[in-house]
């Protein structure tokens, strides 16, 4: 999809312009939305279109089915729902938290981020903020 969008949009920026339309594509449901209608909606022309939706269909965020509409071949756009399957495969990647002092900290218990008057508190703990500027300077050193 081209940058300079002459539409309605076109103060709007390219992630805004996803954005958009993917509520409008969550809106419609399990229905789905034609991308005719999208196209008209966000004043996009066919081919901005075309590329939006398979934008989309790439990064898996929705599925395209071919049907015809009012006589004419468009694209049925319905929001893609991870399988179960997909989500158990994921690899989870614990790197960025596994030396986090939480893990070991003998007030977690009564450690709360909802009062910051507490002293077990995140807000207030010294472990918890030597880990974090450490590991943010060392993300910096590592780069």
């Amino acid at each position: 999809m081209s940058t300079n969008i002459t539409s309605k949009y076109a103060t709007k920026n390219k992630q805004e312009l996803f954005d958009q339309v993917m509520a409008a594509i969550l809106k419609s449901g399990e229905q789905g939305v034609f991308q005719t209608e999208i196209c008209k909606e966000f004043s996009l022309d066919s081919r901005d279109g075309s590329r939006l939706a398979g934008n989309l269909e790439k990064q898996s965020r929705i599925s395209r089915e071919k049907v015809l509409y009012k006589g004419r071949w468009t694209y049925k756009l319905i929001v893609r729902k991870p399988s179960i399957a997909e989500d158990k495969n994921k690899p989870v990647n614990i790197d960025c938290v596994k030396d986090a002092p939480c893990f070991r900290c003998s007030f977690e218990h009564s450690c709360s981020s909802e009062d910051e008057s507490t002293p077990n508190s995140p807000w207030r703990c010294a472990l918890l903020e030597t880990w974090v500027t450490t590991s943010f300077i060392k993300s910096f050193s590592d780069n």
